[in-house]
């Protein structure tokens, strides 16, 4: 069969335009997320349609942002269950913009202990309290608080574990380990932290120097009449799992909760 129509294009030309591959256009096809405009039952040609491009890139984005093909399939064409879909979207969005964030947080040069004025988000954490000796101890402590929040099932991917310095000093290791959970978890160990601003000091080097971006937001704050409302949290965006053993690539985010009524801050 010829082609029919300058406006229709044929597989391989459709790949080429897209840079998808011929097996990757047939999927979507079994998946019953695409239908070419003419399909010649005796010789097996497809031929398809400027719309049948704009489809296939726009199948190809969903699948970019995490949806799986048949996540898209539904999202097309479960007209029962939107409010499920726009949920998931919401949560990948989400994702993408503390992707993005932290991209340009990696951007931090050490030494850089420039303040921030930011809002930290209302959580649910799994927490424990320990006197710990040194910044290894802690880092064992923090694993070990991990570990017993991922037992119960409930923990939260989407949030960032985090320390607050409990003791009146902020030399002091007298730390309570958070680990986000679900809104639904019970036990002792459940707190709740509220959501409130803060001031932050993205501190990018070893835990072992998170002292310097204290001491110097503690100066801030000092200097600027500003009413902390909480403890020194320590974020850990960047650490062990995916830097290993390049400490000078960890990136901490040292934040101060404060009152919005209290001295001139940024």
């Amino acid at each position: 069969m010829r082609k029919q129509s300058e406006h229709l294009f044929k597989i391989g030309e459709i790949a080429k335009i897209l840079g998808v591959t011929r097996k990757t256009i047939l999927v979507y096809e079994e998946m019953g997320l695409l239908t070419p405009a003419v399909k010649d039952e005796a010789s097996g040609y497809r031929y398809y349609t400027a719309d049948n491009m704009t489809q296939i890139r726009a199948i190809r984005s969903l699948q970019t942002l995490g949806l799986s093909l048949a996540e898209i399939r539904e999202y097309y064409y479960d007209t029962e269950n939107l409010d499920r879909y726009l949920d998931r979207l919401m949560d990948l969005r989400a994702t993408l913009d503390r992707n993005i964030h932290l991209l340009q947080l990696r951007a931090t040069k050490p030494g850089d202990l420039s303040v921030h004025r930011v809002r930290l988000p209302r959580q649910v954490c799994f927490c424990r309290r320990y006197q710990c000796t040194d910044a290894k101890d802690a880092a064992i402590k923090l694993r070990d608080t991990y570990i017993a929040a991922a037992r119960t099932g409930k923990m939260s991917m989407g949030s960032r574990m985090f320390t607050v310095r409990a003791g009146s000093s902020c030399k002091e290791l007298d730390l309570l380990c958070c680990i986000p959970v679900s809104e639904d978890f019970v036990g002792e160990e459940r707190m709740e932290f509220a959501e409130t601003s803060a001031l932050c000091i993205y501190y990018r080097g070893a835990y072992e120097g998170i002292n310097t971006a204290i001491d110097a937001l503690l100066a801030y704050v000092q200097g600027n009449k500003i009413q902390a409302t909480g403890g020194f949290r320590c974020i850990y965006l960047e650490g062990p799992p995916n830097r290993g053993d390049h400490t000078e690539d960890y990136i901490t985010q040292v934040a101060l909760p404060f009152s919005e009524n209290s001295g001139g801050c940024l």
